[in-house]
């Protein structure tokens, strides 16, 4: 179209010249060949419009000739050795004529054009839909080198391959080539394929041409287009004309299409009519998505996918050339009407490639625009189970396999490694979750995890097996939400091995946690750090807790803690925390603790029966326990369990005799206080004995553990009681903690400027 509004537009135009100083020799474009842009609008002057175009008005018959495969050609000097190229003064770039008729063949090589000299510049790209007559003299000469040295150099811009493409394409549609010559043309297209089979465009050209040179043969031989398949792998953006004769005499015969012809169908319908935008259908998961597609379709549909005939469809089959003026159609001899595959219903087929396309959406966004990325584990991993196991996969799941069972401590570098490969970031969030859900694939799971509400990883995460591959997160229930906070506030409290499974075997028996969160509950029982958290701490994990679910969770971690055997002064300190930070009194603590103690209370210390009596040994026997003697009115007493219960009570009012007579001090009493007395502390609102210990802490930032409780037991304090009642004062005083616990305890000087009284 370019060449004929040449011919109708005049004026001033830009002559050519080889200086690059004065102009660009090309306008820049991308390697894409597509029809929706177009290159080169600089005019000609009329000098140059009568070189170009003079010769063409003046010559009615073509008197250009095709040089032969393997016939030698020169032109301005660049021997062409293997010939297949148009040369000579014109070309009709329309054989079948119309308003095209006078333009020149964009193939045409025409030696009464100019050439540059010097030496060619080879990044000099043609544009879309070049042609040798309007390309630059400069151009002229880099496509001369390239077709005189092989016309192999992949590194010329694609504008070059496809304009020596446009002359095998003439060739072979609109010459009638030998069948010796047709073999040796369909070798060259195949070879130019390998040579530039990244250019989809390339592609999707070549595989019609060679499709429509099929079909040529096949017109009158029905059979051949039977024996034909579709190379799914080639399939252009388009349905090729030998496709649709395929599809067209299945559907008007009846005959069902097999997996390929149909897939070959729907793939090559337009986007609109099937929903399966080629992002992920034909680039970035095109593999996978035949693949599946296939696995699906041999299920739903064994015995073929039946299209079913339009009498109202009709089919053209039009070949659409890479070159713009090329045009043709064939139709088929004996045959009246051939359906168009485009207008016949694929519905059920739709809807199965709709499923895999929803199915490899994961895969696919993981791949992006890099197909190379297709084999790497995040990529392998989203893959749905059907496709099978990828190498990498399997590599993967061996590593996680031969690591220490039942929990692994591996370290974050160790694990990105895996799943991202080198140079990629591993410590955010969204990495975090991404490595969850591979290793969920395999049957793994990890902590901490921020999918299941934990903190995001540090330098070591711990792994562990949740069992056969899962192919997909599996959720957690608000029981496990329930025993990881009851985890973390008493976890630390069980300080070996032993307690630390006693709990969670006591919190997944009360809770009924599936084995999957009872794994998890474990893992994550390893990464308690070694102190209680603060209450400040404690007071933000109780907040997901509901206001009238805070007594059954309090009395629960009491209960579970009176089960596990562990009621010492380090669990004590952790459930006071708990019943504080639910807003809980003590004394509703020290309820729950002692009748739990005293429920739990054991009956073993009945004699137990070694030696029944039908036994005939020698020896005395073991009397019968008492639980098994009646008395006159029938009702039975068990009096040993009667009196183990009231040694055990006893036991256990002794252990919390102290602590109600700690709490019991520390209820406010109206007695009158010596003002003396009030004066003597620094401290309002704190015990003192509590301030007096403060003062003497005051002193220094940093105290021992052994410096700190000789210091509170000169003053006759217990030092765990006294350091939670300085705290629980400063809390109520500055909402925050002023003794962090440890070794060393460390005070919070910056807090006492602020303090009631401190001043005085």
């Amino acid at each position: 179209m370019f060449s004929w509004l040449k011919r109708i537009f005049s004026g001033s135009e830009i002559p050519d010249t080889t200086n690059e100083a004065t102009r660009k020799e090309t306008i820049a474009s991308s390697s894409t060949h597509s029809p929706s842009l177009h290159t080169q609008h600089a005019f000609l002057n009329d000098e140059e419009k009568l070189e170009r175009y003079g010769q063409s008005r003046s010559h009615k018959k073509d008197d250009a000739r095709w040089v032969l495969p393997g016939e030698k050609v020169t032109a301005h000097g660049f021997e062409i050795a293997d010939g297949m190229v148009y040369v000579g003064n014109f070309l009709t770039a329309a054989p079948n004529g119309g308003w095209n008729a006078d333009t020149p063949a964009p193939c045409l090589i025409r030696p009464s054009l100019k050439v540059a000299s010097g030496v060619p510049q080879t990044n000099l790209d043609l544009g879309y839909w070049p042609s040798y007559t309007d390309i630059t003299p400069n151009q002229r000469l880099t496509y001369l080198l390239w077709l005189a040295s092989g016309k192999s150099d992949t590194s010329y811009p694609m504008g070059y391959p496809f304009l020596y493409f446009y002359g095998l394409e003439r060739r072979l549609i609109a010459d009638s080539p030998s069948n010796d010559e047709e073999v040796l043309l369909i070798a060259e297209v195949k070879r130019l394929r390998e040579l530039f089979g990244h250019n989809s465009s390339f592609v999707n050209y070549s595989t019609e041409l060679l499709n429509f040179v099929e079909m040529k043969h096949a017109v009158t031989d029905i059979p051949r287009v039977e024996a034909w398949k579709p190379d799914l792998a080639a399939l252009g953006n388009h349905m090729s004309p030998l496709l649709q004769a395929k599809l067209g005499l299945h559907a008007l015969r009846g005959m069902p299409l097999d997996v390929d012809l149909a897939i070959a169908g729907i793939l090559s319908l337009p986007p609109h009519l099937t929903g399966l935008w080629p992002r992920v259908a034909t680039t970035r998961a095109r593999p996978e998505f035949i693949e599946l597609t296939r696995h699906r379709f041999n299920q739903k549909f064994p015995h073929g996918f039946r299209l079913r005939d339009k009498k109202e469809s009709r089919l053209d089959l039009n070949y659409r050339s890479a070159s713009q003026y090329l045009h043709t159609s064939i139709k088929f001899e004996g045959i009246d009407r051939l359906p168009d595959p485009a207008q016949l219903t694929w519905t059920k087929m739709i809807k199965l490639c709709e499923g895999v396309r929803e199915d490899l959406s994961a895969f696919a966004k993981v791949v992006g625009k890099e197909r190379e990325r297709a084999d790497s584990i995040a990529a392998a991993l989203m893959l749905p189970a059907e496709l099978g196991e990828r190498e990498t996969v399997r590599s993967f799941r061996d590593w996680l396999d031969n690591l220490p069972q039942p929990l692994a401590d591996v370290s974050l570098e160790e694990l990105g490694l895996w799943c991202f490969g080198s140079g990629k970031a591993t410590s955010g969030l969204r990495q975090a979750r991404d490595m969850s859900a591979m290793l969920a694939r395999v049957g793994y799971g990890m902590e901490p995890d921020p999918t299941y509400g934990g903190t995001r990883p540090g330098e070591n995460i711990i792994l562990f097996r949740i069992g056969d591959a899962q192919g997909q997160l599996i959720s957690v229930g608000a029981d496990f939400h329930t025993a990881t906070l009851i985890m973390t506030a008493i976890g630390p409290a069980a300080r070996n091995m032993t307690l630390g499974s006693k709990l969670v075997d006591a919190l997944a028996t009360r809770l009924r946690l599936a084995p999957h969160e009872t794994k998890r509950l474990t893992a994550r029982l390893q990464l308690l750090p070694e102190r209680l958290p603060t209450l400040g701490r404690l007071k933000t994990v109780v907040e997901s807790a509901e206001p009238e679910q805070r007594t059954a969770l309090a009395s629960l971690a009491a209960s579970v803690a009176v089960t596990i055997g562990e009621t010492d002064q380090g669990m004590m300190v952790a459930l006071e925390r708990l019943y504080e930070a639910f807003g809980l009194g003590r004394r509703e603590l020290y309820t729950v603790l002692h009748q739990g103690t005293a429920a739990t209370a054991s009956y073993a210390s009945e004699p137990i029966v070694v030696e029944d009596d039908k036994s005939r040994r020698r020896g005395h026997r073991i009397p019968v326990p008492p639980s098994k003697a009646k008395s006159q009115d029938g009702i039975v007493i068990d009096m040993s369990k009667v009196g183990v219960i009231l040694r055990e009570t006893k036991e256990v009012d002794a252990i919390l005799a102290p602590i109600y007579e700690e709490e019991a001090s520390e209820i406010p009493i109206s007695v009158a206080v010596s003002p003396t007395l009030e004066q003597e502390t620094k401290f309002v609102g704190l015990g003192p004995e509590q301030a007096r210990l403060l003062e003497a802490l005051v002193n220094q930032p940093e105290w021992t553990r052994s410096g700190f409780e000789a210091k509170a037991r000169e003053l006759g304090l217990m030092p765990d009681g006294a350091l939670e009642a300085i705290n629980e004062w400063a809390y109520d005083t500055f909402d925050e903690e002023l003794i962090v616990d440890g070794d060393p305890l460390i005070i919070n000087m910056a807090l006492l400027a602020d303090a009631p009284g401190a001043s005085s």
